[in-house]
Parts: C-alpha cells; sequence; structure tokens
C-alpha cells in the first residue's frame, strides 16, 4: 500500500497497525535457542555443560556444609533425648469406677445438671484403659 503525504505523518503511522510502532523491523529474529529465544542452536552444547558444572559445583558445596556441621566426636553428636513421663492416675480403682458411673447416670437425673462434678470425673475417661487396668484390658480384648 503506497502512503500519501497525509498518511506519512507520526501520528498516522502510530495508528496504522501493519508497521512496527517502535521502527524496527518486525521479520527480525534473535536466533534460536534458550530462553525466550535468546541465543543459538551453535551455543547449546556448551551452555548445557556449563550449567551441569555448576549444578556438580553447588552439590560439593552443600556437601562440604553438611560435613562442616558434623562433629568428630561421637558422644558430643548424640542428642540426649528426655524422658517420657507418663503422668499416673491420684485415683484409685474404686474412685474410677464411681467416677464412670457418675457419668453414666449424669444426664439420666432430673433437674440440674452438675458441670463442676461432670468435670471432676474427667480423670476416669481421659486415659485409655488399655494403660491404666489390667483387668480392663483382658475384658476389652476379650470383647474383640
Amino acid at each position: 500500500m503506497t502512503r500519501t503525504a497525509r498518511a506519512a505523518y507520526p501520528r498516522a503511522v502510530i495508528h496504522d497497525r501493519h508497521d512496527s510502532r517502535s521502527g524496527l523491523d518486525t521479520s527480525l529474529r534473535k536466533s534460536g535457542a534458550g530462553q525466550h529465544n535468546w541465543g543459538s542452536i551453535a551455543n547449546e552444547r556448551e551452555l548445557e555443560s556449563a550449567a551441569f558444572e555448576d549444578e556438580i559445583h553447588d552439590e560439593e558445596e552443600v556437601v562440604e556444609a553438611a560435613t562442616e556441621n558434623v562433629s568428630s566426636s561421637p558422644t558430643s553428636s548424640e542428642a540426649e533425648k528426655p524422658e517420657i513421663v507418663r503422668s499416673t492416675s491420684s485415683l484409685s480403682d474404686d474412685e474410677l469406677e464411681k467416677a464412670r458411673q457418675f457419668r453414666k447416670n449424669a444426664f439420666k437425673k432430673t433437674g440440674e445438671i452438675d458441670l463442676t462434678a461432670i468435670a471432676r470425673t474427667s480423670a476416669a475417661v481421659s486415659t485409655s484403659p488399655i494403660l491404666r487396668d489390667d483387668k480392663i484390658t483382658r475384658s476389652t480384648s476379650a470383647g474383640l
């Protein structure tokens, strides 16, 4: 398409979608390879080998840092684990059984519900029956 004198003005060129706004040739290529088409296929092997060497170097640095943190003395590297202290119930077996019975019948009573008594008897149901009493363990395993 030929331009008239009026169409050659800069404002007209900006509005023309057929011409590049930057003034550069749109057929300019970036020569091929790499991220976003930068680089060339001729350099691809060099770029890949350099990236591989960088990766090996980074792994060596990580290994060196890990060996520096390790102590040479085996006694100093062992972490002392704190003992696990299990709390034993301060209630006897009879008190636990009474508390369980109370909790079973707490909502059956007519009238007001005593929430403080229910809270006091929470020790009866708070621990596993397997850890509390061998008799309870046998009765629950017999039902299985």
